[in-house]
């Protein structure tokens, strides 16, 4: 009888000491710094938020624009490359700077962090509205017509997004001009008939922003969007920053950080 109960003694101390083991390791907290691409202002942030708060075991996130890296504090559920390829899979390539084990009392300045859903900071975002002024850097022809390609385009944020593919397109000589609209997902391209539509297409998914050819017309050349003044209208340049869609991720915030983190820390270590 005596030996059941040492038997039985011993195997409640292993499974307590498996239980706190398990317990330790499940609050274990990693932290990972990105270096990430394509980040043009807040907006692209709060998508990267966004998307990291529905992974069960994140915890909180800092970014720093200028440099552009993004921190990230996550259970050892986790690991960096998985978090490396989420952040890719949002159009802005990631990759991993360095990890470290964080102690849990020096994790909670993240969860704090304020959300980067309230919208976009000075660097390319500013304003209102959902597309942009049409962009024009060389001249149409004065008369006939030119083609006019309708595109797809993913992972548009913000109009910072759209000067970025503006920037990259009017370095093909065969291009005249653009028109962006967030809301929709479409960028309009004005070019001569030489440039094919699926050289446009790859030009901005080159930039992060996955492109798919809608269609491709032809207009007349006097109807371009064009750095030409016409008889009554002026030439029209894209406007130096623009706006957040109020429908986009600017407004990101379907959780707090803070929620997430009472949720692995608080409530688990009050049961």
């Amino acid at each position: 009888m005596n030996q059941n109960k040492k038997i039985l003694a011993a195997l409640s101390a292993l499974l307590l000491c498996l239980i706190f083991a398990f317990q330790a390791n499940s609050t274990t907290v990693q932290r990972s710094n990105f270096i990430v691409g394509n980040l043009s202002c807040t907006s692209c942030l709060a998508t990267i938020e966004a998307e990291l708060k529905s992974m069960p075991g994140t915890l909180g996130m800092d970014a720093d624009l200028r440099s552009g890296r993004v921190t990230v504090d996550y259970l050892s559920t986790l690991d960096d490359e998985q978090i490396a390829a989420t952040i890719s899979k949002l159009g802005y390539p990631a990759t991993v700077d360095w990890t470290a084990t964080v102690p849990e009392q020096n994790t909670r300045r993240f969860s704090q962090q304020n959300s980067y859903g309230s919208g976009c900071a000075s660097g390319g975002c500013g304003g209102s509205g959902s597309g942009s002024s049409p962009t024009a850097w060389k001249d149409a022809p004065a008369g006939g017509t030119i083609n006019r390609t309708t595109l797809r385009v993913s992972n548009l944020s913000c109009t910072s997004c759209l000067s970025n593919i503006a920037s990259e397109l009017r370095k093909l000589t065969e291009t005249y001009g653009m028109q962006g609209y967030l809301s929709r997902g479409v960028v309009i391209v004005d070019h001569t008939d030489s440039l094919e539509n699926s050289r446009i297409a790859a030009v901005i998914s080159g930039l992060g922003y996955p492109a798919r050819v809608l269609a491709t017309n032809e207009v007349p050349a006097e109807k371009a969007f064009t750095a030409t003044p016409r008889a009554g209208r002026p030439g029209q340049v894209i406007r130096s920053g623009g706006g957040c869609n109020s429908k986009g991720p600017c407004n990101a915030t379907s959780a707090s950080w803070q929620k997430l983190y009472n949720r692995y820390f608080t409530q688990t270590n009050s049961q």
